[in-house]
């Protein structure tokens, strides 16, 4: 079954070539769908689901069946595919931004003045480029969409987060988890915003997913 990926604002080529040598080693192929967002910003939101809808034609026009494995704003883009595909039958979302931060968390957001999916791979913050600006865009209106998304998806998912990290909004995903039958939440011992590129985790992160596509 192929693996299709959704990739975070800040992962380049570079990033995506990493990724896909570490799944390939691991016995798993994965095929990035989205290269930039940034085009996404300046459409409607029936015009975002149909552009999501091509992509997905476009890296497979067979229609067959297919896992999405995601990462920080790409969990966005990912949950918006799934609800409305029939093909997607496993989604893992890893370091998803979507959701509410409890007070505590936002405070500590706000405290360390760092705003969600501006870190790159490697968890360092990333500069603002042009492409950057647009793609945020597209993260906060596409936000609330994939909040209200994950609640009608039905398929298995996996979450996975870094304990660490705070731009996730832990109390929200551990509250979805245990509302949801069909999602499961795994948590790494690190604070990188993408657990694959951990040097000490990386290999407990593919495991985890490798359990579950199989």
């Amino acid at each position: 079954m192929y693996n299709l990926y959704f990739k975070g604002l800040s992962a380049d080529n570079k990033d995506i070539n990493k990724l896909r040598d570490l799944f390939k080693e691991n016995g798993l192929e994965l095929t990035n769908v989205f290269d930039s967002y940034e085009d996404l910003a300046a459409l409607s939101k029936d015009k975002i689901y149909s552009e999501i809808n091509g992509k997905l034609i476009e890296v497979n026009p067979t229609m067959q069946d297919v896992n999405l494995i995601c990462h920080s704003m790409g969990c966005n883009i990912g949950a918006l595919a799934t609800e409305k595909s029939n093909k997607i039958k496993k989604l893992i979302l890893i370091s998803p931004e979507f959701g509410e931060y409890s007070s505590k968390e936002k405070a500590k957001l706000e405290d360390k003045n760092i705003f969600p999916t501006i870190q790159s791979e490697y968890g360092e913050k990333s500069k603002i480029n042009l492409e950057k600006f647009r793609s945020l865009i597209v993260f906060k209106r596409t936000k609330p969409l994939a909040t209200l998304a994950i609640e009608r998806i039905n398929i298995p998912t996996l979450i996975i987060y870094s304990k660490d990290d705070d731009f996730i909004p832990k109390e929200y995903l551990d509250s979805l988890s245990k509302r949801k039958d069909n999602i499961e939440i795994k948590r790494i011992s690190t604070k990188l915003h993408n657990p694959l590129s951990s040097k000490d985790h990386k290999q407990k992160t593919i495991k985890l997913i490798k359990n579950f596509l199989n």
